[in-house]
């Protein structure tokens, strides 16, 4: 069995020693909004949450850690 060195950046369940900060439901997770975000930069944070079947919360601390953020994928204006 291999020893739990860390808790999980974004739901703070224990996991295994690994080079990712997150547990692999959280990288999965993070995964999905990211391409989601890229294919409807405009969507809100409700339709993300019920597009990907993260809940809002999640989304939003992403989010505050800087995971995610909307802004990189918007179309810019010239």
């Amino acid at each position: 069995m291999k020893d739990i060195v860390r808790n999980c950046r974004l739901c703070k369940e224990p996991m295994e020693s690994s080079l990712f900060m997150m547990c692999p439901t959280c990288l999965k997770d993070s995964e999905q909004i990211r391409n989601f975000i890229r294919k409807n930069p405009l969507a809100s944070l409700e339709d993300i949450s019920q597009s990907t079947n993260v809940c809002i919360d999640k989304i939003e601390y992403m989010v505050s850690l800087g995971l995610n953020r909307k802004g990189e994928y918007e179309p810019e204006m010239n």
